[in-house]
């Protein structure tokens, strides 16, 4: 009488299996972090990218004048560069509403996003503009696009800081600026090019630029 062989695997070829498979997730699972960390940052970047592209369409229809970064009013539906850029990013007939809106599209850092909110705060505020586009900041009138000497020098927009969560940016340190992406943050210059920048390479940028 011929026994029939069963091809099973022994417990001790599992236990090797597993082990095997234990050691490429442990190998492969950085690479994937550091591969998914990229890909949010260069996310980012193509949305300062598309905030670049706003921000002339908006100075284009204002007689050459720069938006605001904030202003000091309480209504939050208006007092920020999201709210004048809106009909640019999203369409004319979006009615910024000053709180979800700040998470949609090409104004959500989807880093940001898995970041906590800051305190007090009901949504998160990825991107801040440049404060001193204002003539007397925080006044709403702002200066013309010829009074920017070194655009490719001069922060427009920049990775807000988590726990600042605030439209208008007047420094460059982490009280700020949200140094992100590997310790570094995305800023988009007035020339239209944008940058991973670490904070100790920020000494030649501008931002008082008049």
């Amino acid at each position: 009488m011929i026994e029939k062989r069963h091809n099973a695997f022994t417990l001790l070829e599992l236990l090797v299996v597993i082990a095997i498979i234990a050691i490429l997730a442990a190998l492969l699972l950085p690479a994937l972090s550091a591969a998914k960390r990229k890909a949010h940052a260069t996310q980012c970047l193509g949305n300062l990218k598309q905030l670049h592209l706003a921000t002339h369409l908006y100075i284009g229809d204002n007689d050459d004048h720069l938006p605001f970064a904030w202003y000091d009013d309480d209504d939050p539906t208006g007092n920020n560069f999201y709210a004048l850029l809106a009909p640019y990013a999203f369409g004319a007939n979006w009615d910024f509403d000053g709180d979800g809106d700040f998470e949609q599209g090409i104004y959500a850092c989807p880093v940001r996003l898995q970041q906590p909110d800051a305190l007090n705060q009901a949504f998160d505020i990825s991107y801040g503009m440049n404060a001193f586009n204002a003539v007397n900041f925080p006044g709403p009138e702002t200066h013309k696009d010829n009074a920017i000497q070194s655009p490719a020098a001069t922060a427009l927009i920049v990775d807000d800081a988590q726990d600042y969560n605030h439209p208008p940016i007047e420094l460059l340190s982490t009280e700020h600026v949200g140094y992100r992406h590997n310790d570094r943050a995305n800023f988009l210059f007035y020339d239209g090019h944008a940058a991973p920048t670490k904070l100790n390479q920020t000494n030649g940028i501008i931002l008082k630029f008049k």
